[in-house]
């Protein structure tokens, strides 16, 4: 099960600085669906991801390797410093006014990984390792040797480092559950520091569908007031608060579960999975936190309709489009509790 590292009010205070770079101020528009915005996002073909304005985030470059059965990767070169100064990593967000932008149209047939063709054992990589992983891929047989474990009620089959999920008579390539930690020494891509919308700076309720859920509710109120800590001392994150309040009415109504961002705590993402750098340091899988912003979806998106209005889902994990200083991203809404 996924937590989040834990910190006092007063060490959270002591970093305020270092993290007014990562937020984002108010939004601009918040309706109760998506508004119209000048912001586009490209659906790519039968082998592509979602992408914003056909361009991946700062200091990343798009690998469009598209042969049959290899999902598109993304690829990102370079290690520019991350906001901490001693660690690396490319921004994927920009501080500036937010709004919500139209669901983009469909600009040509797409096949989800689960309907293409299957693949053998041992095409997909580790998740922490350069692709192709091949979420969301079908898988036939697994070799003897596999071993199953459950997280978070659900059975794993784990087999030389890769997770799959059993559903229809096949195995499924999935993500490591939440909570899985790995060495730093093991990570072979380079880091994508995320960038956020808002940060949660007061407790919110939530409809809680089983235990997993409410440990993170209980952590939320914790990462809540620690990070009214530092907006008393730090504008930029008090700023995100009409954010923050906007899209936790529009989650309520929805339905979603948000887990909370921590500002004084640096977020990782590659390829569908958000993970930490824990006290320990080594990595940690982790809830994709509410208000993280990514340029580029990955190749096993969904389109969904809630109540009316077309979002995005990867596993649980569901995403809108917003504008940021005219730059369209995707922003994690919440969680579909399954």
């Amino acid at each position: 099960m996924s937590t989040q590292n834990r910190r006092s009010s007063g060490s959270t205070a002591s970093r305020s600085s270092s993290s007014a770079g990562r937020s984002s101020s108010n939004v601009g528009r918040s309706t109760s669906g998506q508004s119209r915005s000048n912001g586009t996002v490209n659906r790519s073909g039968s082998n592509g991801r979602a992408s914003v304005n056909g361009r991946s985030a700062a200091g990343q470059s798009r690998s469009s390797s598209s042969a049959a059965g290899r999902p598109a990767r993304t690829v990102t070169p370079a290690r520019p410093q991350g906001a901490a100064g001693d660690r690396a990593g490319a921004r994927v967000g920009t501080r500036g006014n937010i709004r919500a932008s139209q669901p983009p149209r469909d600009n040509g047939p797409r096949i989800h990984p689960r309907e293409r063709d299957f693949i053998e054992h041992g095409r997909p990589t580790l998740f922490y390792h350069r692709g192709p992983h091949f979420f969301g891929y079908r898988v036939r047989v697994l070799p003897a040797h596999y071993i199953v474990r459950p997280y978070w009620g659900i059975d794993y089959y784990i087999c030389d480092g890769i997770y799959y999920r059993w559903w229809n008579d096949c195995y499924y390539v999935c993500r490591p559950p939440f909570g899985i930690y790995f060495d730093r020494a093991l990570y072979n891509l380079d880091l994508i520091l995320i960038d956020f919308a808002y940060y949660n700076t007061v407790r919110r309720s939530y409809r809680i569908a089983n235990e997993n859920y409410r440990t993170i509710a209980e952590q939320n109120e914790i990462i809540a007031e620690n990070n009214a800590t530092i907006a008393a001392q730090n504008a930029a994150i008090a700023s995100g608060n009409l954010a923050a309040e906007a899209s936790y009415n529009l989650a309520a109504r929805l339905g979603l579960f948000q887990s909370f961002a921590n500002a004084n705590q640096q977020y990782y993402y590659d390829d569908g999975i958000f993970f930490i750098e824990g006290a320990n340091g080594q990595y940690q899988t982790i809830v994709p936190p509410a208000g993280a912003l990514i340029a580029e979806l990955p190749d096993d998106y969904e389109i969904i309709v809630l109540d009316g209005d077309e979002y995005y889902k990867v596993d649980d994990t569901v995403y809108r489009t917003v504008v940021v200083d005219g730059r369209a991203l995707f922003e994690v809404l919440g969680q579909l509790q399954n």
